[in-house]
C-alpha cells in the first residue's frame, strides 16, 4: 500500500482556478513530488521533461479550444505516456461515467478534502493496477 511520506509518487496538477490550485498545493505537497500547471497546453509541455505517475486533470481549463478532456486525449495517445493515470478532478458529475468512457483512469468530485483526497489516492493507484 502507498505510504505517503515516502514521496514516492509524482503527480501533475492541471488547475486554472487558482484558488483550486492553491488547494491542491498546500493539501499534496508535503506528501508527494508534484507540479503545477494553469493550462492544457503548459502540462503537455510538462510532460516531456518530467515523468508523471499521475496527472490530476481539471475539466473546464478556461479555454474552450483545450479542455481536460481534450489534453487527457492528446497524452493517452502518445506511446511514451501510456503509463501516466489520468484522473479527471471537476465540480461537475452529472455524468460520471462519461469520463471513464472517454478516456480518464477514474474521477475525483469537487470540491477538494484531505482525507477524501489521499483515501482517492491510495485506492486508485498502487493497490489497483492500471486499467
Amino acid at each position: 500500500m502507498y505510504d505517503p511520506k515516502t514521496k514516492s509518487i509524482s503527480i501533475l496538477v492541471v488547475e486554472d482556478n487558482p484558488l483550486d490550485k492553491l488547494i491542491v498545493q498546500t493539501l499534496l505537497q508535503q506528501h508527494f513530488h508534484l507540479e503545477t500547471v494553469s493550462n492544457g497546453y503548459e502540462a503537455l509541455e510538462i510532460i516531456e521533461k518530467i515523468k508523471f505517475d499521475i496527472i490530476l486533470m481539471d475539466i473546464h481549463l478556461g479555454d474552450e479550444n483545450m479542455t481536460g478532456f481534450d489534453v487527457m486525449k492528446l497524452i493517452k495517445k502518445d506511446p511514451k505516456h501510456q503509463d501516466i493515470k489520468i484522473f479527471a478532478v471537476t465540480a461537475y458529475a452529472e455524468n460520471p461515467e462519461l469520463y471513464i468512457e472517454q478516456g480518464f483512469d477514474e474521477l475525483y468530485i469537487k470540491p477538494v478534502i484531505k482525507e477524501e483526497m489521499f483515501e482517492f489516492l491510495n485506492k486508485n493507484t498502487i493497490s489497483h493496477p492500471s486499467k
